[in-house]
């Protein structure tokens, strides 16, 4: 079929599944709509910088990879991407960090401009959503569902905005998920606001990033609600200009699945811990020689 036909016929597709007008106003003016019909996969393999995937009502079981620019993929939550067996849900960029030289080294920036609104993604191995040298993203909207360690996972990337997302863990072996349900590395400009974080060791991690700002989520029912921090062996050796404020840390009294004597990091979190992880903090920059601004409000 040819893009002028896909385009057209997802005009009555967007009316009947309830989306119209769902693409971004930037990215409906640049491009055109094409409706998944087999996969994702697929469909991320068609598009062209500007265009919008659409993900009618179903299961996908898939892990698509996205290493493209200026691409939007929407869908309700009765789109369901099941990455059962598979590391992630959705992976955007394939750079990864290096640790080949004296020091490690993020990937350069090569997408720009990526936007994940809506979907169901659930049983990804690692995480949900993966992100690696991207400049620009916003994921919105998106019910994250048993995926065993991670959530959304953005690192080495910048200009960021994750809100409104439901982030509920479980999936592993012993039933809660292992790690963060939202975690930010070697960042640069992200906010995370509006999202609730539920049956994680922690809601949100914000590590070795400058300029983020954790505002209005709801982290309840967790191990620990928020953790900043700023550890050695990251492309970015402090963190800097962290703005916690206005978030509801609530009941995070989940008893922590990961052994304290496992030599993990993350079994170290004790039930019951909110948001006061200033002391863990400190005595890390002692330890390591970092640095870090972080107000919270």
């Amino acid at each position: 079929m040819s893009r002028r036909l896909v385009a057209a016929s997802a005009v009555f597709a967007l009316a009947m599944l309830g989306f119209a007008g769902a693409a971004s106003p930037a990215a409906a003016l640049a491009g055109h709509t094409i409706v998944v019909t087999t996969t994702i996969q697929a469909a991320v393999d068609a598009a062209q910088p500007g265009d919008t995937i659409l993900v009618p009502p179903g299961t996908y079981r898939e892990s698509v990879l996205v290493n493209k620019s200026h691409l939007t993929i929407t869908g309700s939550p009765a789109a369901i991407l099941d990455a059962e067996g598979l590391p992630t849900g959705i992976r955007v960029g394939t750079g990864r960090i290096s640790r080949d030289g004296p020091v490690p080294t993020c990937p350069p920036l090569a997408v720009e401009g990526f936007t994940l609104k809506g979907l169901t993604i659930k049983h990804g191995g690692f995480s949900g959503v993966f992100l690696s040298g991207v400049d620009g993203y916003h994921l919105t909207g998106t019910r994250y569902v048993d995926n065993p360690v991670y959530g959304p996972f953005p690192v080495c990337s910048r200009n960021g905005l994750i809100d409104f997302n439901h982030v509920v863990g479980g999936g592993s072996a012993v039933g809660p998920s292992l790690d963060t349900g939202i975690y930010v590395g070697d960042d640069d400009q992200v906010t995370i606001r509006s999202n609730s974080v539920t049956n994680y060791v922690i809601g949100v991690v914000v590590e070795n990033t400058i300029h983020a700002t954790v505002q209005d989520n709801l982290l309840k029912g967790n191990t620990a609600g928020i953790y900043v921090a700023v550890l050695p062996d990251h492309p970015r050796p402090f963190t800097d200009d962290v703005v916690v404020e206005r978030n509801q840390v609530v009941r995070n009294n989940l008893p922590n699945p990961v052994p304290a004597d496992g030599g993990d990091e993350i079994g170290g979190f004790l039930s019951g811990w909110g948001s006061s992880t200033w002391a863990a903090i400190t005595s890390l920059f002692a330890a390591t020689g970092c640095s870090a601004t972080i107000r919270w409000a």
